[in-house]
């Protein structure tokens, strides 16, 4: 999970990241005494969940709020408050809480239990098969992309909320060309191309891009490698030693899999 915190006291910040640290939730954390810096940075990056101080001087915790939300609906706020929860019902912003001062780590990792839970799904059920082939079905119903734009589709579910740069993509999806303009080119309009799929089939939020990666969102996905990869034994079961059968460059994960195997 991507998470920020904004207050304008930096031993506040101080103590939000020491309470924080290591949780298993956290994928990145970005610290912002600034709250004008703190919007600066959700235009170019995506941004999961953030934890708000309430009283800043120049742009409050409840401007900045409304701020990140224009830029990105699905952000889960927390605010940091010593206000009593009937204060928030005033605030106007759809929040999923708010934390007292002071709080225990419990109390944080709690909170990004919620916002795990909360976080925005897809109306329509994604199934992704990468075991032995690769296959996407929407409710039900078999996609079909085909070419350049499966493969690259195929390619961000195995690099998952990892991320794929755009050297990376190119490296795997253009392996006899160099990386210069045209091909990078090349990779823009297969990427815009896979996302016009993606919108006619009502599922384009399965796929973020943030300053320098493209990313599948796990969560949104019902994906045969992310059971394998989280312990589940039935799906385990049905690898039988071939993963993503048409891509030379998914060699690497097929070898990790089989060290689960044996």
């Amino acid at each position: 999970m991507r998470v920020i915190c904004v207050d304008d006291e930096q031993p506040a910040l101080e103590t939000f990241q020491s309470k924080i640290k290591d949780l298993p939730e956290i994928e990145s954390l970005q610290l912002f005494s600034d709250a004008e810096e703190a919007l600066r940075y959700a235009e170019k990056n995506k941004i999961d969940t953030a934890f708000l101080d309430i009283e800043m001087p120049d742009m409050n915790g409840i401007r900045l709020a409304k701020g990140l939300k224009q830029k990105d609906s699905n952000i889960r706020i927390f605010f940091m408050t010593a206000y009593g929860q009937y204060a928030l019902d005033a605030f106007g912003v759809k929040a999923l809480g708010y934390i007292m001062k002071p709080y225990t780590r419990t109390e944080l990792k709690e909170a990004l239990e919620m916002a795990a839970l909360m976080r925005s799904r897809p109306k329509k059920r994604v199934e992704i098969c990468t075991i032995p082939n690769f296959a996407v079905w929407v409710d039900g119903n078999r996609m079909s992309l085909g070419g350049k734009k499966q493969e690259l589709l195929a390619l961000l579910v195995d690099r998952g909320e990892a991320g794929l740069t755009t050297g990376e993509a190119i490296a795997c999806l253009w392996q006899d060309r160099a990386a210069d303009e045209k091909t990078q080119t090349l990779y823009r309009v297969t990427f815009y191309q896979l996302m016009d799929e993606l919108k006619k089939s009502g599922i384009e939020e399965i796929v973020c891009s943030d300053e320098k990666n493209k990313y599948i969102v796990k969560d949104m996905v019902d994906c045969d490698l992310y059971r394998i990869l989280d312990g589940d034994q039935e799906a385990l079961k049905k690898y039988g030693g071939v993963y993503l059968n048409e891509y030379s460059w998914a060699e690497t994960r097929n070898a990790q899999l089989n060290s689960i195997v044996s």
